[in-house]
């Protein structure tokens, strides 16, 4: 009787451990020949405080793969590198198989528009701060990725930090590399087919007045000068800047000035002078709680995320403000981007794809625990808990969602 028990908790112990044990499988799909992907890289990468290798493998003859997991209740994200490019699919704790897409490269594709170049502009009385976006439109046919993006910067510029956000909706650190030209930089991101959005973060001296030059690499549909309120512009010789509202690439913000060229060449010569100081309004200290009994200040920064925290000492008078400009929104999007991955099929047209109330809330919690963080307001064992918290909201939400999206389907 005693071997009999022993044996069967043995098994339930078996059991519970095999029930417990995870993997996520895959196929991953070359789209320029509409083959399987053989013999690419396939690395599982847990999300925590950056990124950190748990295993790979390499795919099959069927393009398939399969990779164990070791932590379930962590996010993860499947990277596969094809033709030296990496591609990335969020992998939540519910996700168990995953498709990826990936493509030829070509140094340069024929294919590539330029959608638009913007400029945004503030400042203090010793340097300009810019952030510059540009949304390229990658229509190739056979569908090709270019792996890196090329363009200028004016003289005295130096870069700091640079984001870019896929087709796919994911958001990934990048890597500003300077070329043999004087001032011509690159980007080193892949232009895959669809709009890739990319964005960097660059200071420049300033005395209170500056004239710029701009210089393109390659034609723009349309180019943006965005100006804070403070700040003066006047457009020089060589073309004739158009006052426009809204910013399209920001419709919601206020407090700016924008002004346009339609059609610009990388031949066309054309310059303006900026004047003034100013900056975006500083965010409340926390979402939902302004100070001082005063009314919540709308969200008035650039792309929902390129703006300065309500911190004391202010991170704007240091190197801070640039790493929480981009890492805002770099979490937000990767937040949003969990609470909206793949609706089914039948539930895509029964309710709509994601939560303004939601993205704002998870954006100001990232920023504030972030912004804590890098200031020392918090020990490192308070951020761990508060990160994990905010873990357990995301996949607490995912399923949520996976319910939410089953009781529609059976409706």
């Amino acid at each position: 009787m005693k071997q009999a028990t022993i044996a069967l908790t043995l098994l339930v112990c078996s059991l519970v451990a095999a029930a417990q044990q995870r993997s996520i499988s895959g196929t991953v799909t070359n789209g320029t020949n509409h083959r399987p992907a053989v013999g690419d890289d396939v690395i599982l990468l847990k999300l925590g405080q950056g990124m950190e290798e748990e295993t790979r493998t390499k795919t099959d003859a069927r393009g398939e793969f399969k990779l164990p997991v070791t932590d379930t209740n962590a996010m993860h994200l499947i990277r596969v590198r094809h033709d030296n490019v990496n591609y990335h699919e969020p992998a939540p704790p519910n996700v168990d198989r995953v498709q990826v897409t990936v493509y030829n490269s070509a140094a340069h594709v024929s294919g590539l528009t330029l959608m638009d170049q913007s400029e945004v502009y503030q400042a203090t009385t010793t340097e300009l701060r810019v952030i510059e976006l540009f949304r390229i439109n990658n229509s190739s046919a056979p569908a090709v990725t270019q792996p890196t993006f090329e363009f200028y910067l004016p003289e005295g510029a130096s870069a700091k930090l640079a984001q870019a956000v896929s087709a796919n909706g994911m958001p990934v650190t990048a890597t500003v590399v300077p070329q043999q030209e004087k001032n011509r930089y690159a980007i080193m991101h892949p232009l895959r087919p669809g709009v890739t959005q990319l964005e960097l973060v660059y200071t420049m001296p300033y005395g209170g007045k500056i004239s710029l030059r701009p210089r393109l690499a390659m034609p723009a549909d349309h180019f943006y000068v965005v100006t804070v309120q403070g700040m003066q512009f006047s457009g020089g010789g060589g073309a004739s800047f158009q006052p426009t509202s809204p910013w399209p690439i920001d419709p919601n913000l206020t407090g700016i000035d924008v002004r346009v060229l339609n059609n610009v060449t990388p031949s066309q010569s054309f310059s303006f002078e900026l004047s003034g100081t100013g900056e975006f309004p500083p965010q409340q200290a926390a979402a939902g709680q302004p100070q001082g009994g005063e009314p919540t200040e709308e969200d008035n920064r650039p792309g929902g995320g390129l703006g300065a925290p309500n911190e004391k000492p202010d991170p704007l008078r240091s190197s801070q403000w640039l790493f929480l400009a981009v890492l805002t929104l770099f979490l937000a999007a990767g937040a949003t981007y969990v609470y909206t991955a793949r609706p089914p099929a039948g539930a895509q047209e029964k309710r709509p794809v994601g939560s303004p109330l939601v993205m704002d809330a998870m954006k100001e919690e990232i920023f504030q625990l972030e912004a804590e963080r890098l200031q020392g307001k918090i020990s490192p064992q308070e951020y761990n808990s508060a990160k994990a918290a905010l873990d357990k909201t995301l996949q607490r939400a995912v399923q949520r969602e996976k319910h939410t999206d089953k009781a529609a389907g059976n409706s």
